[in-house]
């Protein structure tokens, strides 16, 4: 006659039982962290992607304003320059990007220019540089005369396009309201850095 096997403990039954529970993750557990994990990346790759476009959005901005205040400092230098309206520093090109300057001759020691004159050689240096380091780098300049005792002044844009737009001419930021007019109708993601400058005492 066989003696029945005795049964373990209720206790031990449970413990064994939990240890198999516990012993894997399930498939849910494991898409959930993988959700997780692919959702952590692109937000960093997003981040990393706003970062290099501000950053470039900087660096254009801080060259922009570099430029105009070298041609303000140019025309308060070259006052009588800055007074001759069209014959002298005015750029009021209505297209985008603006046609760079030419100059008639080279301003010196020996063969110094009257102000008109140098007022092109100015422009045509100037915008040299604004083709060269802005893309579609573009210049309006547009003389005011003042009545007393408000001075004459000079207003000043430097525009450029902004390479990394969302989609092409669609503008991304505020900086576009800056501008004339006119740019902004032909380039809706223009940029602009805008100075106003008193050519006169008042």
């Amino acid at each position: 006659m066989t003696t029945p096997r005795a049964r373990p403990p209720a206790r031990v039954t449970r413990a064994r039982a939990s240890r198999l529970r516990a012993s894997g993750f399930s498939l849910v557990e494991v898409l959930v962290a993988m959700f997780v994990v692919a959702m952590g990346i692109l937000a960093l790759a997003g981040l990393l992607q706003a970062s290099t476009r501000y950053s470039k959005m900087s660096e254009l901005r801080s060259t922009a304003t570099l430029l105009a205040n070298d041609i303000a400092d140019r025309i308060r230098a070259n006052q009588m320059g800055g007074e001759l309206g069209p014959i002298g520093y005015d750029m009021t090109d209505r297209s985008f990007p603006s046609s760079p300057v030419t100059s008639q001759r080279e301003c010196t020691a020996d063969s110094p220019c009257q102000p008109a004159e140098l007022a092109k050689a100015d422009l045509a240096d100037w915008t040299a540089r604004v083709k060269a380091t802005l893309p579609k780098g573009s210049a309006w300049i547009q003389f005011h005369p003042g009545t007393p005792p408000t001075p004459d002044s000079v207003d000043i844009w430097v525009g450029w396009a902004d390479p990394l737009t969302l989609s092409p001419g669609v503008s991304t930021d505020r900086s576009g309201t800056e501008c004339p007019p006119s740019w902004k109708a032909t380039e809706p993601s223009v940029r602009c850095v805008y100075l106003q400058v008193a050519v006169a005492p008042p």
